[in-house]
């Protein structure tokens, strides 16, 4: 099971760097954190918890305890992205979205843990 962790982890860590670095600027997030009616501030404040949950994730490779942190900080990320899509009244797809995430985040740990 260990393998599955280390690839849910350069997965996820990747791709949380990339999405974190978009909150800085790229048109589609800066456009969606303003029709949910949460400043540019938090966007950014956003962008930087989801780099730092990616490299947590990327260090998880090495450090079991690294994976476990940044999952549990992930799965709390997407737990805010899932109230906010549900507050909006969102479209299903966009609601399950981050539920997926979410679920993958929290299979880090209790890979690292529990399997």
């Amino acid at each position: 099971m260990q393998i599955v962790s280390i690839i849910l982890e350069i997965i996820l860590g990747i791709g949380y760097v990339i999405v974190g670095f978009m909150k800085f600027g790229a048109k589609e997030p800066v456009e969606s954190f303003k029709q949910y009616g949460y400043s540019d501030g938090f966007r950014i404040l956003v962008g930087i918890a989801e780099i730092l949950g990616g490299i947590g994730m990327l260090i998880g490779i090495w450090s079991q305890l690294a994976g476990t942190l940044a999952g549990l900080w992930i799965v709390v990320i997407m737990l805010g992205a899932l109230v906010t899509q549900i507050r909006a009244k969102s479209h299903a797809n966009e609601v399950m979205l981050p539920v997926y995430f979410l679920v993958l985040a929290l299979v880090v740990p209790v890979l690292n843990w529990i399997v």
